[in-house]
């Protein structure tokens, strides 16, 4: 028990000595916030300060014309009457000049350390002011008007000492200001004559001043955990909007990869039957003695190099993303592999009734990329144009040296265009620019993936314009440093 009392001395006693210290370090916080977060709980309390500053700016000179008819019966008012006209311009003072507020483009740390300066300032103005004017009403020759007195700065202290206990420095200032009236009068009128009264005024500014500073304590407390639970709240609803995005994105990818593999599903079973169906008729001999079989065993060999191509597509992709793909890089002529290219597709084209033409020109560097990955980009954009360019229609390809050194391929068309919310998501390898087009003239929608992911492998970049029913223009930029600049290695 007694261990239990002295540790408790001690400890009271421990800070009781760092009080002064620790309230000087919160006196210098209050006046200069280290950074935002501080300066926002200052900020805070210099709010309920200024507040109650203000209330205090139309009280006390109400509260102070209360005071002089009852002490008008005692003696003469004209001090007082100073002292209450000193109090009234203390208060406009405030009200015009020292509460103002801040421009709100000012660094809050920067607008906050004014504050904290300015406000209990204006705080100070008004306490000293309505000091001098209860000074006013002392009368150290009656008894009655000395208590009166008294009472008021107790009233006072009691009543500023909890409303500004909030802000440090504001809480010091309205302590230090109204107890040193409050013991003052007793120090002028000669304590000795009221010594238990001035003990007792020692012990209750003493009391006050405590409870100030554990108001202090208290509200620092509840503001950070307000700050906290504000911010746990922003992060649990920055959370949730996160977590409502990942699951809009889970849906649509979930709802893209279960239409990719239906149409992947499609496009591996078309050849697939074409291939069982006709080679089971081949091995069945189902027609004798035929010349049909030639023309069915051609049929099963095209089905079989279109799944071949649809497989190599899709091991392809796998490749890139997976960064498993090789690119060999060697000075290429693109210009011949545009008129290769060309002429592979111009019989499908002719079959659509579409035109395909190359715009070249005479002179192009040489360009050093891989030139099967160069040949499956063309083949790929190529394809892609005359499977959605109407009959009638037209495509381009185009080859350009740009400004800054880097070759351009372009392929444009008057197809059907894409729609803006469709762009977006055309690169990706579960989505379809046009899933309205009919599933004869879909593909696998891998071709532009692979596209992007060998570009992109070169160092190149893919822009896209196009417009619903106005066509689409693709154009691969390789970067500057696969162009060969050499004079020698131009080709005509």
């Amino acid at each position: 028990m007694v261990h239990r009392w002295t540790t408790a001395l001690t400890a009271f006693g421990k800070r009781l000595i760092s009080g002064p210290s620790r309230l000087n370090q919160a006196v210098r916080q209050s006046l200069n916030p280290a950074n935002v977060s501080e300066a926002r709980i200052i900020e805070t309390q210099l709010e309920l300060v200024r507040t109650n500053v203000r209330v205090l700016d139309y009280a006390l000179p109400l509260v102070g014309v209360m005071l002089i008819l009852l002490h008008a019966a005692r003696g003469a008012i004209s001090g007082p009457l100073a002292a209450w006209a000193v109090l009234a311009v203390a208060s406009a003072a405030n009200e015009i000049l020292l509460l103002r507020g801040h421009s709100p483009g000012e660094d809050i740390v920067t607008r906050t350390s004014e504050n904290a300066r300015t406000i209990p300032f204006a705080m100070f103005t008004l306490l000293m002011a309505w000091g001098t004017f209860c000074f006013s009403l002392w009368t150290p020759w009656n008894d009655e008007g000395h208590l009166l007195t008294i009472l008021v700065l107790a009233c006072t202290l009691a009543a500023t000492s909890s409303m500004f206990a909030w802000h440090a420095t504001a809480g010091a200032v309205s302590v230090v200001t109204i107890s040193a009236f409050l013991l003052g009068i007793e120090v002028v009128s000669g304590y000795s004559k009221h010594l238990r009264l001035f003990q007792l005024l020692i012990l209750y500014v003493t009391m006050i001043a405590a409870q100030a500073c554990m108001n202090h304590v208290r509200f620092n407390r509840a503001r950070r955990l307000e700050q906290d639970s504000e911010r746990l709240i922003a992060n649990l609803r920055e959370a949730k909007i996160e977590a409502d995005h990942a699951h809009a994105q889970a849906v649509a990818a979930s709802k893209a990869k279960s239409e990719f593999l239906a149409n992947m599903s499609h496009e591996l079973r078309t050849p697939l039957n074409a291939i069982i169906g006709f080679s089971d008729i081949v091995r069945t001999r189902a027609f004798g003695n035929s010349d049909k079989y030639s023309e069915y065993g051609g049929f099963i060999h095209q089905s079989g190099h279109h799944l071949l191509a649809l497989i190599g597509d899709i091991l392809d992709l796998a490749k890139i993303e997976a960064g498993k793909k090789a690119i060999l890089s060697e000075p290429i002529d693109i210009t011949g592999i545009v008129l290769d290219e060309v002429r592979l597709v111009e019989e499908k084209a002719k079959a659509k009734d579409v035109n395909v033409a190359p715009v070249l020109p005479r002179r192009l560097p040489l360009l050093n990329a891989d030139i099967h990955a160069v040949r499956q980009i063309l083949n790929n954009l190529l394809s892609n144009a005359v499977k959605y360019t109407p009959p009638g229609g037209s495509i381009e390809v185009s080859l350009a040296l740009n400004a800054v050194g880097e070759i351009e391929l372009c392929v444009s068309d008057t197809g059907i265009g894409i729609a803006a919310e469709d762009q977006s998501q055309l690169f990706d390898r579960l989505g379809h620019g046009r899933p309205d087009v009919t599933s004869a003239e879909r593909g696998t929608g891998l071709g532009l993936p692979i596209v992007k992911g060998l570009v992109e492998m070169h160092g190149g970049r893919v822009v896209l314009e196009s417009e619903v029913g106005q066509g689409t223009r693709m154009t691969v930029i390789f970067p500057a440093r696969s162009t060969i600049n050499a004079g020698e290695l131009l080709v005509a």
